[in-house]
């Protein structure tokens, strides 16, 4: 009868964790960086069987990835749903749906309904950025890191929730929320039954205008390079380039180039690096903006 589906589902993951070990990835390359050791935890969260020689299910797929850079080893962690469908093929297995079948750019955020009516300001040296009280990032940090790859029930998950986490984590850092009620200004969330907010709170584009504006709660401020951030700062992603600002990560640490290691959800993230060139999002054409968080200022 062969192996059963579960052994070669096995086999495949470690196998492709294996092979990113020993080949590495261009991505680390460029950085001076070499992978160590990679794991992927797979735990189904269903299971359809069709007959004795078909099977779909839906893995819960954690992947731990260390690495070396210089004289310091990092762990990067990633947690999705991979929906996979398998047929049984004489006495292996074989993928019905291609094992890329999620794409992380499938899970990217529309363009806001809120007015673009914030005007961008021109980029600002590092120099410029006048620093307050009143954000601790070390909060903030701690918030990315407790619910990276959870959810707090305080607050609404949302399908596409990447704006809604790095939300939550400033505010968790102290940000104050402003504009309650209207969802097309300032920046909130009310809870309850029925929980509503502001567009910026939970929107990709809505949050970059907010943050471009240098307005109140954050005032951020807009540096050219992402060397410049710390953590608890924020950086945002137009994977097409087309002006429509799809994703939103918070800075957590720095790796041994001082360049930005970043949280995120919806592909929950940790310490992953900053340039997303391993997303199947990810094109020639995109931008980032890097924004310093300079609240209480």
């Amino acid at each position: 009868m062969g192996k059963p589906w579960q052994d070669a589902l096995r086999d495949y993951l470690e196998d492709s964790n294996r092979k990113l070990v020993a080949e590495g990835a261009e991505h680390f390359r460029l950085r001076q960086a070499k992978p160590l050791k990679s794991k992927t935890t797979a735990t189904p969260l269903y299971v359809a069987s069709f007959g004795e020689d078909e099977v779909e299910t839906a893995l819960s797929l954690h992947q731990q990835l260390y690495y070396v850079q210089g004289d310091q080893t990092f762990l990067e962690e990633k947690q999705r749903v991979q929906p996979v469908r398998m047929k049984r093929d004489g006495d292996e297995w074989a993928f019905l749906w291609p094992w890329g079948w999620y794409f992380e750019q499938h899970h990217l955020e529309e363009p806001s309904p809120q007015p673009e009516e914030i005007t961008d300001e021109p980029d600002h040296g590092v120099q410029e950025v006048v620093y307050g009280s009143g954000y601790n990032r070390a909060l903030a940090v701690a918030y990315a890191e407790r619910y990276w790859n959870s959810y707090n029930p305080a607050y609404k998950q949302f399908d596409v929730d990447c704006t809604n986490f790095v939300s939550q984590c400033l505010h968790a850092g102290g940000i104050p929320m402003i504009g309650m009620g209207n969802p097309g200004r300032g920046w909130w969330y009310r809870g309850g039954p029925r929980p509503t907010w502001s567009y910026s709170w939970a929107v990709a584009n809505s949050l970059y205008l907010l943050l471009k504006s240098g307005r109140a709660p954050m005032y951020a401020r807009t540096v050219n390079h992402p060397s410049y951030l710390e953590p608890g700062d924020v950086i945002c992603y137009d994977f097409d380039g087309d002006g429509r600002w799809q994703h939103n990560t918070i800075v957590v640490a720095k790796d041994g180039n001082n360049m930005p290691l970043v949280n995120a959800h919806t592909y929950n993230s940790r310490m992953r690096y900053w340039q997303y060139l391993d997303s199947t999002a990810y094109t020639p054409r995109i931008r980032y903006a890097f924004f310093r968080i300079a609240a209480g200022r």
